[in-house]
């Protein structure tokens, strides 16, 4: 975790990603906080397609969300082609979203936008039909 302490975000999330472990990707998004805006394109879409599995996990579901507020605000400024995501990962994000947003509560305390805000405006701005998620 050498990459961290000079504060290359790009290096320690892609140093994490190459162990394939979970766990250590957890801790540093924790530590770090959404920083997808200091990543590179490929290097966020890893994290994202991960973000997009463990959304589904209920006590890491509001710090995923505080990636996906992140990666909505980059999406609405910059465009929905800004990080080059595959539409395999931005499927999975939405349909990951829309699962666990009817099926896990947010903390008392959550503060940013409401999941299913995020899944409309991702969907928007990616293009993809919600209605395919029914219920």
């Amino acid at each position: 975790m050498d990459a961290l302490h000079v504060g290359d975000m790009d290096s320690a999330f892609a140093e994490v990603l190459s162990t394939g472990d979970d766990v250590l990707l957890v801790k540093l998004m924790d530590r770090s906080g959404p920083v997808i805006d200091q990543l590179s394109n490929e290097v966020a879409s890893e994290v994202l397609n991960a973000i997009s599995q463990l959304l589904m996990e209920q006590n890491l579901f509001d710090m995923c969300l505080y990636w996906v507020q992140q990666l909505t605000d980059i999406v609405m400024e910059n465009g929905p082609d800004v990080l080059g995501i595959s539409m395999e990962v931005k499927r999975e994000i939405l349909l990951n979203l829309h699962e666990a947003s009817s099926s896990i509560e947010l903390p008392e305390d959550w503060e940013g936008s409401a999941p299913d805000q995020l899944l409309v405006q991702l969907a928007s701005a990616w293009e993809i039909d919600l209605q395919h998620f029914g219920k």
